[in-house]
Formats: C-alpha cells, sequence, structure tokens
C-alpha cells in the first residue's frame, strides 16, 4: 500500500498549489492552456473549452502553463489581455504566490484536523519502569500516578521533566528527589536519586509516561494550529539559515527518500500522517518561494528586478533562465534522489 499512499501524499501537495496558481490566473483573465499533474507522457486528459486538464506519468511535480509564458504549439488564438506578461505586476505576483500559499493553507487544515481528531498528549503517569535505573531500585512502577516531586504538585510532564533533570547539574552533584505517586487509591512517597544523563545535561530516573488522546474544540484548534505553522515557518527559515552557514547535519532527500518517510508516517498512524503532510506542504511552499530561477520565488524576482528598472526584460530572455533553472533543478533532484539510493542501501 506504501506506492498508493505516497501518489495520494503527492496528489494532496501538488493539486492545491497548481490549482492555487489556476484560479487566481483565471480570476485576473489569464488564459490557461494546461493544468498538469505530473511531468512526461500523458495517461488522461480533459479537453475543456479554454483549458486542457492532463495527468502525466511522473507524478512529481506539476504546472499550469499560461499564455505569455509558454506559447510553444498553440494553435488557438489568445488576445493581448490574456497574457500573463501584459497583466499588472501585483497581479502578476498574486498568480506566482497564490500556489504557495495553497500549500500554506492546506497545512494549517491539516495541523487543525490533528487537534480536532485528537493528539497524543503525555500525562505524568509512569507507562514503562526501566530495570536497573534509579526509578526501579527506588521502588516505582507501571501506572504509578506522579502527584508531586519535592512537594511541587505536578500538572504536566514537562514539569516532573524539569525538576528531576535540575536535581543532577552535574556528573558530580546527584540530589534526591521525593516523588509522591498515587498506586491503587493509596499515596506514596519515594526518594529517588537521579543519575546524570549527558544527552539531557541532567538528571534521569529512567522511566516512560503514559500518553492520552487530547482533543480540542474547534477555536482552541484553528489557533493552536496557526502556532504550530508560524513554529515551522521559523524552524524552516533558521534551518536555511544554518544552511548557508555551513551547519553540519543537515541532510536533502528527494522523492524516493520521501517515499520512505511517508511509509513510516504511515505505519505510525493517521496523527502522525496528517502532521508530516502539513510539515511537508510547508516547506514545498517556502521552496517555491526561494529566489532561483524556475521558481515560482524567481518569477517574483523578475517581477522585483521590473519594477525597479521601470520597464519588464525581455520575455524571451527570461524564459531561458528559466529553462536553465529547471535543468539545474532536475539535476539536483538526480543528486539527491543518487544519494537516497546510496542511504538506503547501506
Amino acid at each position: 500500500m506504501t506506492p498508493i499512499w505516497v501518489l495520494l501524499v503527492f496528489a494532496l501537495l501538488i493539486i492545491p498549489h497548481e490549482f492555487g496558481h489556476f484560479i487566481m490566473s483565471r480570476l485576473f483573465g489569464i488564459r490557461v492552456y494546461e493544468f498538469s499533474i505530473g511531468f512526461g507522457p500523458k495517461i488522461f486528459e480533459i479537453k475543456g473549452k479554454k483549458t486542457r486538464y492532463v495527468i502525466r506519468m511522473i507524478p512529481l511535480g506539476g504546472f499550469v502553463r499560461m499564455a505569455g509564458i509558454d506559447d510553444l504549439n498553440e494553435k488557438s488564438t489568445v488576445s493581448e489581455e490574456e497574457k500573463f506578461g501584459n497583466k499588472a505586476p501585483w497581479k502578476r505576483f498574486l498568480v506566482l504566490f497564490s500556489g504557495s500559499l495553497m500549500n500554506f493553507i492546506l497545512a494549517i487544515f491539516l495541523f487543525c484536523l490533528v487537534f480536532l481528531l485528537g493528539v497524543s498528549s503525555p500525562i505524568p503517569r509512569i507507562k514503562e519502569v526501566l530495570p536497573g535505573k534509579p526509578a526501579s531500585i527506588a521502588g516505582l512502577q507501571p501506572m504509578d500516578k506522579i502527584i508531586a516531586i519535592n512537594g511541587i504538585k505536578i500538572k504536566n510532564v514537562e514539569d516532573a521533566i524539569k525538576i528531576i533533570r535540575e536535581a543532577v547539574p552535574n556528573p558530580q552533584i546527584r540530589n534526591s528527589v521525593k516523588i509522591e505517586i498515587e498506586r491503587n487509591g493509596k499515596i506514596i512517597i519515594l526518594e529517588v536519586v537521579p543519575e546524570w544523563e549527558e544527552e539531557r545535561k541532567g538528571g534521569f530516573i529512567g522511566v516512560a509516561f503514559d500518553y492520552e488522546i487530547k482533543k480540542y474544540p474547534l477555536l482552541l484548534a484553528i489557533k493552536k494550529s496557526f502556532s504550530l505553522f508560524l513554529t515551522v515557518i521559523a524552524l524552516t527559515f533558521s534551518i536555511i539559515g544554518m544552511l548557508f552557514k555551513g551547519g553540519q547535519g543537515i541532510t536533502f532527500t528527494g522523492p524516493i527518500g520521501i517515499a520512505k518517510i511517508t511509509g513510516e508516517a504511515v505505519s505510525a498512524g493517521y496523527q502522525y500522517l496528517l502532521n508530516f503532510i502539513g510539515l511537508f506542504s510547508i516547506q514545498l511552499g517556502i521552496f517555491n518561494l526561494l529566489p532561483f530561477p524556475a521558481l515560482d520565488g524567481g518569477r517574483i524576482l523578475f517581477i522585483l528586478i521590473e519594477k525597479l528598472r521601470g520597464k519588464p526584460l525581455e520575455t524571451r530572455k527570461e524564459e531561458i533562465v528559466h529553462w536553465i533553472g529547471l535543468l539545474i533543478l532536475f539535476f539536483l533532484m538526480l543528486l539527491v534522489t543518487f544519494f537516497d539510493i546510496q542511504r538506503l542501501s547501506k
């Protein structure tokens, strides 16, 4: 079923993006020759009055072919008013930006759906006790509910982790903590001496916390969705900034790597799958806005240059630049795919 899920995920990302370009083009009276999902040979086509709706063999993207950008082999008569390049700069900007905007809207919608259906939220109840660790030695057991630590009431898992971590500020100092638990209706107080854990840079007692499914009301779900959206945007730009500064440990993945991650997300459940698609949709939207030829951001850059020059560049010259950019992108995709295959073969 993984190939089917991969195709569905790609379709869910591509169709809204291209539909954004399409609907904004139609809104501004730009002739759209073709609305295509995928690249390569045609496998399905519906001919509309002015637009052909096509599904192509390679489902790794899509495009909306507009008058004034790619008129090759088009025999239909198109008025000058229907051409992309003859529209006001702000209209061309909106046509180009609308694809990424649809990706962002899709991400917010999917995040909201996750919050409405329910998210796994950790609770201060012990699910598992690791053998030989401080919690096991002190006598903590699965299903113990943590009420307080050192007299501080525990309302969430983050508070418990923080207190335990700070009890061991460095490997040489190990302060004990008194954990008040509820077990079978009885209140018990146990003294635990956390051990130092290098990864956490603090104390660790060796327990895994339980989870519960928490559903949010609509307004709160929308609020949290926007908050998560902004967090992902900030994180993505932070990673891009690290990349330009020569940050280590940053890797790229292509279609094969994405297919693998999609399969893992499907296996993990709807929450992980929807969050993954939302995250991927945001990254796709940002990627398309990068000021690189052939991308929407590259075309937007030419609009800004036009505004600065006071006149547009020659269409033919601009399209040559975009075709070169497209070839570079295809080469980079092949390169990333090659490294994906290498990683998967190890």
